[in-house]
């Protein structure tokens, strides 16, 4: 987002979006995905930011539904990742 922040200031680009999961999708996805808990205290600080025009937007996506009946995807040790 900051990056989107300096690009929209600087007028490289007139739009920028972020998607993000909710709090509630987070807990299936890898740790090194950020969630929109995380972000929510820096909104003042995108705000302040200068901008002759344009749009930054920040889109929440939240799964339909979850079930049991369906195979986990295994953890791999690839990366960053842990066992």
């Amino acid at each position: 987002m900051n990056k989107l922040t300096l690009l929209l200031k600087t007028q490289i680009i007139s739009a920028g979006v972020l998607v993000v999961p909710s709090r509630k999708l987070y807990v299936y996805l890898t740790d090194r995905i950020g969630n929109i808990q995380e972000i929510k205290p820096y909104f003042a600080l995108w705000k302040s930011v200068p901008c002759r025009e344009g749009v930054l937007e920040i889109v929440v996506i939240e799964q339909d539904a979850t079930s049991k009946d369906v195979p986990r995807i295994p953890k791999g040790t690839d990366g960053r990742a842990l066992v």
